[in-house]
């Protein structure tokens, strides 16, 4: 064999062994023991913009960054939900879904949406039962692969779930397809019987939310998100919820599937609140203030 071919050869090893080293990585990770979050590597231990966080809400900056716009959102599509080993992921088949609006500059369009329990992200220390991501990527990044590489490519609305003693219907054919999948045979689909609509996996108050920069929160925790935490949340029963607690993987029973909340840094995280001007105090004060130099003056 010519030195050429060789050298070629060696390097086509090198980069094929790479790339399945890269692959199992990749996949082989748990969310507890040996492989779980303490022992992620890379930008998820070493990142500085890493997701979830703890939301300090007296930390937080009061600001109106305009409504997010939820476009086709009650639309009714047929959507696959898959056990993936990680999560339970909902794709849905279609014309696009699309969000614009909260101070974003490009339009997303809904990628996927998946479920961790208990919540990844906490709001003055307390975790809630169940999160649900609802992924976007960037339209000119054209998938979401590409737009993860860049910085603000994704955009990922978070809904949180409270613990309630009624069911939750609007979860109901979700829950009923996860039964389907429950068990691991690797990874599985299944199709949802109902139409989904996402509008209603999304709280009736959509005025108000927290945003940050952030990242992905599973291997390779990408820096790529901008965060969208809704302020109201929805409810679900220790039953529905005990779903979710019996899916297996080949790990198997996921009983929970959060990372731990990371290091916020210097970041700020904005409360959304529509009409808000931060000038609106300082009004009120100076105006309090005038007044009773008035009273005084009229009373001397």
């Amino acid at each position: 064999m010519k030195m050429r071919e060789l050298d070629f050869s060696i390097i086509l090893i090198i980069s094929i062994s790479s790339i399945c080293l890269s692959h199992q990585s990749s996949g082989n990770w748990t969310y507890s023991g040996e492989h779980g979050p303490e022992n992620w590597s890379g930008v998820c231990k070493n990142g500085n913009r890493q997701s979830p966080i703890n939301i300090v809400t007296d930390d937080t900056v009061k600001a109106d960054l305009g409504s997010l716009i939820f476009t086709r959102y009650d639309f009714a599509y047929t959507g696959t939900l898959t056990n993936n080993g990680h999560s339970l992921q909902i794709t849905l088949s279609g014309v696009p879904v699309v969000l614009t609006g909260g101070g974003l500059t490009s339009t997303y369009v809904l990628e996927q949406m998946h479920f961790h329990w208990g919540a990844e992200h906490t709001i003055d220390g307390v975790r809630d039962a169940l999160e649900l991501h609802l992924v976007h990527y960037d339209k000119q990044y054209g998938n979401v692969s590409i737009a993860s590489q860049s910085h603000n490519g994704i955009s990922v609305v978070a809904v949180l779930f409270k613990l309630s003693d009624d069911d939750n219907e609007k979860l109901y054919p979700i829950l009923k397809a996860a039964e389907a999948v429950s068990e691991w045979v690797g990874m599985s689909s299944v199709e949802i019987q109902r139409k989904v609509i996402p509008m209603q996996l999304l709280p009736n108050d959509r005025t108000t939310f927290y945003r940050y920069e952030g990242s992905l929160t599973t291997p390779g925790c990408q820096e790529a998100v901008t965060w969208f935490i809704m302020s109201e949340k929805l409810s679900i029963s220790e039953a529905q919820l005990k779903v979710f607690k019996s899916i297996r993987t080949n790990h198997g029973v996921l009983k929970q599937n959060y990372r731990p909340t990371q290091n916020i840094g210097d970041r700020k995280v904005y409360h959304h609140l529509l009409g808000y001007t931060s000038s609106s105090p300082t009004i009120f004060v100076n105006y309090l203030f005038i007044s009773m130099i008035a009273f005084y003056i009229i009373l001397n």
